[in-house]
């Protein structure tokens, strides 16, 4: 991989690294435990509990992306980023230009 796609695929990763950790910071809140509280009925509260879970799956998701998209920083450190960590061969532009975290080629995957 040369110089300049290390350093396009950094900044693509960097941006990515920002929105996951805005996104972290700023769902901090919706993922609290929804209290109980009389104003809200049965029904509400249901939703309430609902909607929780479902920002505390994606926080999760995002937790995992943020692993992923820093061990991609890392890799690119280090020299080793674009090559599948199970058979050592080059990860496709094309799955990197969608996953530039991946890891492993689509034959490994």
């Amino acid at each position: 991989m040369t110089p300049q796609e290390l350093e396009y695929y950094r900044r693509i990763l960097a941006q990515h690294l920002a929105e996951v950790e805005a996104y972290l910071e700023s769902s901090k809140e919706a993922a609290a435990a929804v209290e109980p509280d009389k104003s809200l009925g049965r029904l509400s509260r249901m939703e309430a509990m609902q909607d929780q879970q479902l920002v505390m799956e994606m926080r999760r998701r995002k937790k995992r992306q943020l692993v992923e998209i820093k061990t991609a920083l890392s890799r690119i450190e280090m020299d080793d980023y674009g090559n599948c960590i199970f058979c050592g061969k080059e990860i496709s532009g094309d799955r990197l230009e969608v996953f530039p975290e991946s890891q492993t080629c689509v034959r490994c995957t």
